[in-house]
């Protein structure tokens, strides 16, 4: 069984995610903090996806300042992922993936990779770059069955 699981602060995670369901018609399940203060280091959670009778999860973040945020580190290091496949997905500002997005992949594949999970696919969509439609697109095709 598959599950979509994202935080979104901003709606453009969000978007994405709910294009890439309409593919997958999967549950799509949504990280939500108690507070979205990015300065907040160790948020808790109003709502934190379980995942445990998933097989296969599409996990998506925006980035902050270059970075995962505090909400979705927090939750990868409280989630287990033990064999599931992980496909991760993350959308922020800047026009190149090597402004943020290419560390922030890494850092989410290192993490759920410590949390047992094996990472598939990763893709950066870039919010202010020309190309964005065509990323998105071509990550919510990857999906068709």
């Amino acid at each position: 069984m598959d599950a979509i699981v994202i935080y979104s602060e901003t709606g453009n995670t969000r978007l994405v995610a709910i294009k890439i369901n309409e593919i997958k018609k999967v549950d799509l399940l949504e990280i939500i903090p108690e507070n979205d203060d990015p300065n907040i280091t160790s948020p808790v959670f109003k709502k934190k996806p379980d995942v445990k009778s998933y097989d296969h999860i599409i996990l998506g973040s925006p980035v902050h300042g270059f970075t995962l945020p505090h909400v979705t580190k927090t939750y990868l290091t409280q989630t287990r992922f033990d064999g599931k496949t992980v496909d991760l997905f993350i959308t922020h500002f800047f026009p190149f993936a090597w402004m943020g997005g290419n560390q922030t992949l890494k850092l989410m594949k290192w993490m759920v990779e410590q949390q047992g999970g094996i990472v598939g696919k990763m893709t950066c969509i870039n919010w202010k770059n020309k190309k964005r439609e065509k990323d998105i697109e071509t990550l919510v095709s990857s999906y068709q069955k």
